[in-house]
């Protein structure tokens, strides 16, 4: 079956047929309904490499993430995807596990494939600094999402998450609570780890508080579900060493989870004992039995925002600078309250 024949059988033009193929956003609800029930009725299956040669694009788009069993990342690309299938377009996702080679494969695989364009969500400061991607962006367009305050401004698109701002919400939080022993949990490796730490020990600093380093604990595989029973062993050590302050930040919400585990087995009661605040706030902030006082990074504001940047340049719109900021707000629930003298 061809595209003529759905056209006929739809009542439209062939024109029409393509475009709810290619640019379905581009056709009116009832007439896209219309020609999509006759493509479902006939099962007709279009030839995606023929549409590639002959429009000279493949409408996809490559989606590079460090860890898709890590909730942050999917409810950024959950966003993304719906996004880009209402636009007709179809979404191939990496994940690098943090490795900048890994990103940098991944990159290439999707150039290899022809995607139209490229979303990289926290990008290795590595493949940045050396000009990968800014020579990927010489071909298609890419889209940075990250913390980096030294990215801003680069001549790329981006979506900058003022990580740093969150940090000082946490601190300013747990402090106003009478909190001035804050145990720091961290992932033992990668950049947003190290720019949280920096903002706690600023915030410290900044109000004369003594700055322990047997306050910052640190664990493997931070990004991915295996970190939640390292993060319950590391917190339960700490316990176990009285090195556990009044409160705890977690730099993530499976670390947190981990976190909780730990407190708990040791008789100790949140927040009564211990004060908790997590990061990202992602669906697991709200889904155990204690609600997690958290960071929120704004996840499907910043899935659209890089959406957009991205849709905009492959419908040659905007230019290479356009910059999108997200300022993160502190969302509190029951895991904090004032500090027990």
């Amino acid at each position: 079956m061809r595209i003529e024949d759905i056209a006929r059988e739809a009542g439209v033009s062939s024109a029409t047929v393509s475009r709810v193929l290619n640019r379905p956003d581009l056709v009116r609800p009832e007439t896209r309904a219309r020609v999509e029930a006759v493509i479902r009725e006939r099962e007709y299956i279009p030839d995606s490499l023929a549409r590639g040669l002959a429009s000279k694009q493949s409408r996809t788009v490559g989606v590079l993430i460090i860890s898709i069993s890590n909730a942050y990342y999917m409810e950024i690309t959950e966003t993304i995807h719906k996004r880009l299938r209402d636009t007709g377009y179809m979404m191939l996702l990496g994940a690098t596990d943090d490795s900048p080679e890994l990103e940098k494969r991944y990159a290439r695989d999707f150039a290899a494939r022809r995607v139209d364009g490229i979303i990289v969500i926290d990008v290795s400061n590595e493949n940045f600094a050396s000009g990968f991607f800014a020579r990927e962006a010489e071909t298609r367009p890419v889209v940075l999402v990250h913390s980096n305050p030294s990215l801003r401004g680069s001549g790329m698109r981006e979506v900058f998450l003022d990580q740093r701002l969150g940090m000082r919400l946490a601190m300013e939080h747990l402090w106003g609570l009478g909190h001035r022993d804050v145990t720091f949990l961290r992932g033992r490796r990668g950049y947003s780890y190290d720019l949280k730490e920096e903002a706690w020990e600023e915030w410290l600093r900044e109000r004369g508080a003594e700055i322990r380093p047997d306050r910052v604990l640190r664990v493997e595989e931070p990004n991915t579900e295996d970190v939640v029973p390292l993060a319950e062993e590391a917190v339960g050590r700490a316990i176990r060493a009285g090195l556990l302050g009044s409160a705890l930040f977690c730099c993530n919400d499976l670390q947190a989870r981990g976190a909780i585990t730990a407190i708990t087995k040791a008789g100790l009661s949140i927040p009564r004992d211990v004060s908790i605040v997590s990061h990202d706030d992602t669906i697991l902030a709200t889904s155990g039995r204690v609600q997690l006082t958290a960071v929120d990074l704004r996840m499907n504001e910043v899935g659209r925002a890089a959406s957009e940047l991205l849709l905009e340049a492959l419908a040659g719109k905007g230019t290479a600078q356009d910059s999108v900021y997200i300022a993160p707000t502190l969302e509190v629930r029951e895991s904090t309250a004032e500090r027990v003298s």
